[in-house]
């Protein structure tokens, strides 16, 4: 079994080939299509028009304490559709390697940080157009925006602990992927993306608050969108981290348990 020190060393010793991998994975995604990475835009964008007409205009729904509604959900939906789409990807990293993964020197514990890399590269270029976005609406851009930084790291975290657990099944049970979807599809609605807490009863909040993406959702905004910039309390930040780091030791030791196995299945 690797150490957590050895995967660090593979993740800095093969970053030429993982960054490389990256590339490639982003350039088969959009090979031989016309638009190209512009369709990668398209789909948040697309959202982004659906909603705004079914909430902002048909409900005249608002973001709490009066927000724009349209600044209020892109910032909520950037986030997630980062980590949404990349866990996907990851869950499939492993059994889309498999020519890497019958290579015994090849640290198959990287494959992950591949799709997590291929992943970012969209990310920050929705960021930068949700800066603009802001911009536009007339929240300023202080330097305290980069604590957006921060909630971007607890993402890829969260991704790695995440995607080692299910790269690892899904070499084993090819429905995971499949479950995956759905489950996401519910994850969206419990985190607050659409909605808001206001709209929800403090004794069903106490139980969402438990979910980690909501943690990310609501950094994100309340650095990026608030005339004052608000950051989780305490408490909510104690418990992503306690629910993150789990996940992390979990992956870590389910990634590697199985892994020796890899090649017999695939």
């Amino acid at each position: 079994m690797s150490t957590p020190s050895q995967i660090a060393r593979h993740f800095i010793g093969h970053r030429h080939v993982i960054w490389a991998m990256a590339i490639r994975d982003l350039q088969a995604r959009y090979a031989g299509s016309i638009g190209g990475f512009l369709w990668a835009l398209a789909q948040p964008l697309a959202l982004v028009t659906v909603y705004y007409f079914v909430f902002a205009v048909g409900f005249r729904a608002q973001g709490p304490q009066g927000t724009p509604f349209v600044p209020w959900f892109v910032a909520g939906l950037v986030p997630w559709l980062f980590f949404s789409e990349t866990l996907q990807a990851i869950t499939h990293s492993v059994i889309g390697n498999s020519h890497l993964v019958k290579k015994t020197l090849f640290p198959t514990e990287t494959l992950p940080m591949v799709n997590l890399i291929a992943g970012l590269l969209p990310h920050a270029v929705f960021l930068l157009l949700l800066l603009g976005l802001l911009f536009g609406y007339g929240i300023s851009l202080r330097p305290e925006r980069l604590l957006v930084v921060y909630f971007l790291g607890c993402t890829c975290v969260l991704l790695i602990g995440l995607g080692w657990v299910l790269a690892s099944l899904q070499v084993f049970f090819r429905d995971v992927g499949h479950g995956l979807s759905i489950i996401l599809n519910i994850w969206f609605w419990v985190t607050p993306i659409v909605w808001h807490r206001e709209l929800i009863p403090e004794t069903y909040w106490r139980l969402l608050s438990l979910n980690p993406a909501q943690y990310i959702v609501e950094g994100y905004r309340g650095v990026l969108i608030s005339s004052d910039v608000h950051l989780p309390s305490v408490e909510s930040t104690a418990c992503f981290w306690g629910i993150t780091l789990l996940l992390l030791l979990l992956g870590y030791y389910t990634f590697n348990r199985l892994k020796p196995e890899f090649p017999d299945v695939m």
